[in-house]
C-alpha cells in the first residue's frame, strides 16, 4: 500500500521549521516529499492541521514483557502512542536475553531494539513499592562484562549496547558494588565498540567522577531528576563536568521514569540556563505509564511547556536518537528514501496539567497528541 499524506506541517527530524508539505510513500519507503503533490493512485491521507513527523523513537523504554513485573507489553506504548521504534534499556541480562529476542520482539509491530544489563539477570523489578526490592546489583557475582559481551557478539541485530543502574539501594547499599558495576559496563561496551547508557541517582558515585569516564556516545540518562546528586548546582545550574561531558559527545537523555523527572530541577536548567536535552525518553514501565508518564507525546509536551520549540523537541525524539542507536541512515528523518516511519500528532490548545515525578504539577496550554502511526509504510492506525 503507498499513501500521500496530504497538507500537514511537515517536521522532518533535523531540527528545522516545519513547512506544509505533502508526503508520498511507496511500499515501506518514502518517496517525496513537496507541495501539491500530484495523486498517483496513492490512498490519500487529510493531514490538514496535524503534524507529520518522523515515527517517535523512544530511546529509553522497558518492554521485555512477561519478566518480572517492570516491563510492559510494546503494544502499550508503542504504535498506539505514535512510538515506531522502541530501546528496551537494560530489562534483560545475559542469562534473559535470548529470549527477549526469541520470542518478544518478534511478536511487536514496533521495531525494538536493546541494551544489555551488566548484571545477568537483568532487571527483573527494582521498584520502592514492589517488595521485595531485589536490585540487579545486590549480588556482585551476577555483575559480569564477559557475559556481556558474549551476548553482545552473539546478537548483534538487536543488541546494541550496554546499560548499568546505578543507584546505592539497587546495589545493598554498597559503593563497591556500584563501582564494580560502572567497571565491568565500560569495559563491555569498549570491547564490544558500543554505547553505554547509565542511570545514575542516589548513588555512592559522585556525579563528577561518572560523568568524567563516560566517552562520546554513551548516554547519560535521568537527566531531570530531581534527587541531591543530579548534575546542576544549588541554583539549577549545569555542573561543568556536565556540559564538558555534553561537548565531547556525552548524550544527556531525559529517561522521565517514575522518580527521574522534577519539575523544579528542568525549570531551572532549561529556563534559567538555557540547558535542553539531547533526547528526550520516556523510560516508560508498568510504574508509570498510568501516570506520570502516561505515554511518549505527554513527555514532549512537557519540554513545549518549559519553552523548547517544537522542532527541537521533535528532533529529540527522532532523529537524535536513531543516531544514537547508530540507526540514523534508515530512521528519524523524514526524507525520501528513507524508512516510512511516520507520526501524525496533534498539537492541541486548551489548559492541560503536567505531573513530576514528585507529584508537582503545572498547567500547559498546549500538548502534543498522537493521531495517526505508519510503520514500514503500513498505516495502524
Amino acid at each position: 500500500m503507498s499513501y500521500l499524506i496530504r497538507g500537514g506541517l511537515v517536521v522532518d527530524g533535523s531540527g528545522a521549521a516545519g513547512v506544509v508539505a505533502d508526503v508520498r510513500t511507496d511500499g515501506e519507503k518514502i518517496a517525496e516529499i513537496g507541495q501539491n503533490l500530484a495523486a498517483q493512485g496513492e490512498r490519500e491521507i487529510d493531514a490538514k492541521g496535524l503534524i507529520v513527523s518522523p515515527g517517535l523513537i523512544d530511546l529509553h523504554a522497558h518492554v521485555f514483557d512477561g519478566m518480572g513485573y517492570w516491563a510492559i507489553d510494546a503494544i502499550t506504548c508503542g504504535l498506539s502512542k505514535g512510538v515506531t521504534t522502541l530501546l528496551d534499556t537494560g530489562t534483560a541480562g545475559s542469562l534473559t536475553y535470548r529470549t527477549f529476542e526469541k520470542y518478544v520482539m518478534p511478536a511487536a509491530r514496533e521495531e525494538i531494539y536493546a541494551l544489555i544489563n551488566i548484571s545477568m539477570v537483568g532487571c527483573l523489578q527494582g521498584h520502592k513499592d514492589a517488595p521485595p526490592l531485589m536490585g540487579e546489583l545486590v549480588e556482585p557475582r551476577h555483575i559480569n562484562a564477559s557475559a556481556a559481551i558474549d551476548c553482545i557478539q552473539q546478537h548483534p541485530q538487536h543488541l546494541i549496547g550496554v546499560k548499568a543502574r546505578l543507584s546505592a539501594s539497587l546495589a545493598d547499599h554498597k559503593k563497591e558494588h556500584e563501582d564494580k558495576a560502572f567497571k565491568e559496563a565500560l569495559e563491555a561496551a569498549e570491547k564490544t565498540g558500543t554505547p553505554l547508557m547509565i542511570h545514575h541517582a542516589v548513588s555512592n558515585i559522585p556525579t563528577q567522577e561518572l560523568l568524567e569516564k563516560l566517552r562520546p556516545g554513551d548516554i547519560y540518562t535521568h537527566l531531570f531528576h530531581p534527587h541531591a546528586d543530579h548534575a546542576f548546582d544549588e541554583n539549577g545550574k549545569p555542573l561543568k563536568v556536565l556540559l564538558e561531558a555534553q561537548a565531547r559527545g556525552v548524550i544527556c537523555d531525559v529517561g522521565h521514569g517514575a522518580g527521574a523527572f522534577g519539575w523544579e530541577t528542568a525549570e531551572r536548567a532549561c529556563r534559567d540556563y538555557d540547558f535542553w536535552p539531547n533526547t528526550i525518553s520516556t523510560d516508560i514501565h508498568s510504574f508509570n505509564v498510568n501516570g506520570p508518564v502516561w505515554d511518549m507525546a505527554t513527555t514532549l509536551s512537557k519540554f513545549l511547556y518549559l519553552g523548547m520549540p517544537l522542532e527541537k523537541v521533535l528532533c529529540a525524539a527522532t532523529q537524535n536518537p536513531a543516531k544514537a542507536m547508530g540507526l540514523a541512515d534508515r530512521i528519524g528523518a523524514l526524507k525520501a528514501g528513507m524508512q516510512a516511519d511516520i507520526t501524525l500528532l496533534k498539537l492541541e490548545e486548551g489548559r492541560f496539567e503536567l505531573e513530576d515525578v514528585k507529584g508537582e504539577k503545572r498547567t500547559a496550554s498546549q500538548r502534543l497528541v498522537a493521531t495517526g502511526t505508519f510503520k514500514n509504510g503500513q498505516k495502524y492506525f
